[in-house]
């Protein structure tokens, strides 16, 4: 069984979870804990990670627990998975991708919450008329961002990166969000929570 912990420190991540069910019913999260922060993540279609990380007490000892998104709803209301306490099935085997690493983001560019919803409606637009999974999926891989760093090459952001920015409540009106970049990751980060896709290359297989 996986044990989670205290469920009031968990409460922050209801949001998360119900926004994962609401996309697909039999979503997982996966909590790392350890520093005294807990990072709670879903996986989205279309090769898209969510997540947020807050600060939690008691959550000094490092974990790493994945369970089901709708089972842990009813465990945050008091409820269990059937076996009682604070326990929940592990679902561990079932999280078959790697984590973004804790550390070692570098800070790419900011952009305004306006431009990342006009380039999320435009999307959707045209969404409209593509009906097929393979369109779907062309669409949401194109890239609507790019960032440029210092030195180095561009950072190219997909559209599927900040659809599900805009999807999962974690962008305010008149924040604005961050693009950010570690090995084998790219990161959008808002107010709320942040998406991740990978950069295509293969150490962002191995991120834990």
């Amino acid at each position: 069984m996986s044990r989670l912990g205290d469920r009031d420190g968990l409460r922050d991540f209801a949001p998360l979870a119900e926004r994962a069910v609401s996309v697909d019913g039999d979503a997982l999260i996966r909590f790392r804990a350890g520093d005294g922060r807990v990072g709670g993540f879903v996986r989205l279609p279309y090769e898209v990670l969510a997540g947020r990380t807050i600060e939690v007490a008691g959550a000094d000892k490092p974990s790493d627990n994945t369970v089901s998104a709708k089972q842990f709803l009813v465990w945050l209301d008091g409820g269990s998975d059937g076996a009682g306490g604070d326990e929940l099935a592990p679902a561990d085997a079932h999280w078959l991708s790697g984590l973004p690493p804790r550390a070692g983001w570098r800070r790419i560019e900011r952009v305004p919450d306006t431009a990342i919803r006009e380039v999320v409606r435009s999307g959707a637009l045209l969404a409209q008329g593509t009906d097929t999974r393979p369109g779907q999926q062309a669409l949401l891989d194109s890239i609507v961002l790019t960032a440029q760093p210092e030195s180095g090459p561009p950072v190219r952001v997909p559209l599927s990166a900040l659809s599900g920015l805009t999807r999962m409540g974690f962008l305010p009106r008149g924040g604005e969000a961050a693009v950010d970049t570690a090995p084998g990751w790219i990161r959008v980060a808002a107010a709320y929570g942040s998406t991740y896709v990978s950069d295509g290359k293969p150490l962002g297989l191995l991120s834990l």
